[in-house]
């Protein structure tokens, strides 16, 4: 059974409150179940209303075509192999809805395990406090019609759509019990967010969080949470990076990575502009070589490419080649970001790129890696290779000595950012160019 990482503080538990505004039905419906051979496999859209209406004998007027509501995505992370040991008891975890809609869909991943896993009880509700689910919102989550699922090793399943409606910044709270022992787990490891682990048995339908008794900091199995969309929704951006997307620097529970930040931002906008923002980001990872996770390169696809109702990936990934490499030419990193763009643009996705930003003060910064980092920024603003640039050096270096970020950005490592310089990148991206 996995220990805890922590306890959970008061400060956490107050932080862990905010945007539960979901509103989810009293019981689940027969829909069409959506399993994935792959993790490239996107689901296809639940029927509309005028389908169901037409399948239980309504009539749809002449030359109507069907209404099919679009899958966005709303929620995801990138997924690994994580060092964690689970089986005969209930996991827990919150996950902040970027973008509201109807038949929310939840995916479980078996992608890096080795043996098959067995999800049984999965319920889905909105968190009211630390484990606690807000009275009347935990509902049971079904696999073509089954309450269980077993998903083979390398694999991916998407639940059935889940009937009702949740709010854009709704805090999600899933679970499921683990009948048996999973070693290799597949998951993310720095989830800066409190998961819930509870003794043996299967807790997954309380909305009591009183028989969750430990508590970790990674997420399991769970990677992607998509919703029926309107036409107001234009699709989702991704945010493709490393720690700095990943969340690094912010306490547990904040939900201040510059994508949150972002999503707040987009929420303000004008309704014909909603987007899911969706995050990406795996602390220690390298765009040319594996190191935490694979590859920037091997993961895009899966992680970037596939996911549902995607419209523009901002590829802000670098910084850890150069600060752990030995590059003497830009080339190697230039030829990474063009591949990228070219599988992008074959599926008809925008490319954004954001610049590389100061680590003046870190461990590994030389005068030599600086050279590469500011050669590197230069081909991204002038290159034009891409769809867009974000420049996220500019945003958050200091003006007198750009080599290193300004210290209100700096979260004390000079590598990572503080919330002020989370907030900057988010304050750096023009809404119109996604």
């Amino acid at each position: 059974m996995a220990r805890p990482a922590h306890r959970l503080t008061m400060a956490a538990l107050a932080l862990a409150v905010g945007g539960a505004t979901a509103a989810l039905p009293t019981t689940p419906v027969h829909a069409e179940s959506l399993t994935a051979a792959s993790t490239a496999t996107t689901p296809r859209p639940h029927p509309s209303s005028a389908a169901r209406g037409a399948a239980a004998g309504g009539e749809r007027p002449r030359n109507e075509a069907p209404v099919r509501p679009r899958l966005v995505g709303s929620w995801t992370t990138s997924a690994d192999r994580i060092t964690a040991a689970l089986g005969g008891q209930t996991v827990r975890m919150v996950v902040r809805a970027s973008i509201g809609g109807t038949g929310m869909r939840l995916r479980l991943s078996n992608v890096f395990g080795t043996a098959p896993v067995t999800f049984a009880s999965v319920h889905v509700g909105v968190q009211a406090y630390g484990a606690e689910i807000l009275t009347g919102t935990n509902r049971p989550v079904t696999f073509r019609t089954r309450t269980s699922v077993k998903v083979p090793p390398g694999q991916a399943v998407w639940s059935d759509p889940i009937p009702g409606r949740i709010a854009g910044g709704s805090a999600l709270v899933v679970s499921f019990h683990l009948p048996g022992t999973v070693r290799g787990v597949t998951g993310h490891e720095r989830a800066y967010s409190t998961t819930y682990l509870s003794d043996p048995g299967d807790h997954a339908a309380e909305e009591s969080g009183e028989g969750f008794t430990y508590t970790s900091t990674q997420w399991y199995f769970l990677d992607r949470v998509a919703v029926e969309a309107g036409a107001a929704t234009v699709g989702s951006v991704v945010a493709f990076g490393d720690s700095i997307t990943d969340g690094a620097g912010q306490a547990v529970d904040a939900n201040r990575r510059w994508t949150d930040y972002l999503r707040q931002r987009l929420a303000d906008q004008s309704p014909s502009r909603r987007m899911g923002v969706l995050n990406a980001g795996i602390a220690g990872n390298r765009l040319l070589h594996p190191n935490v996770g694979p590859s920037g390169l091997s993961r895009f696809y899966r992680d970037a490419l596939s996911q549902p109702g995607v419209r523009t990936v901002v590829v802000y990934e670098g910084i850890n080649d150069i600060a752990r490499g030995e590059y003497t030419s830009i080339k190697p990193l230039a030829y990474g970001y063009k591949r990228l763009i070219r599988e992008a643009h074959a599926r008809k996705v925008k490319v954004l790129v954001a610049t590389l930003t100061p680590f003046y003060g870190w461990g590994t910064w030389t005068p030599e890696r600086e050279e590469i980092r500011q050669r590197l920024n230069t081909w991204i603003r002038t290159s034009r290779a891409f769809d867009g640039v974000l420049d996220f050096d500019r945003a958050v270096r200091d003006p007198e000595f750009p080599e290193q970020l300004a210290l209100p950005y700096d979260s004390g490592d000079h590598l990572h950012l503080s919330d002020a310089g989370r907030r900057a990148l988010a304050e750096a991206v023009n809404p119109r160019m996604l």
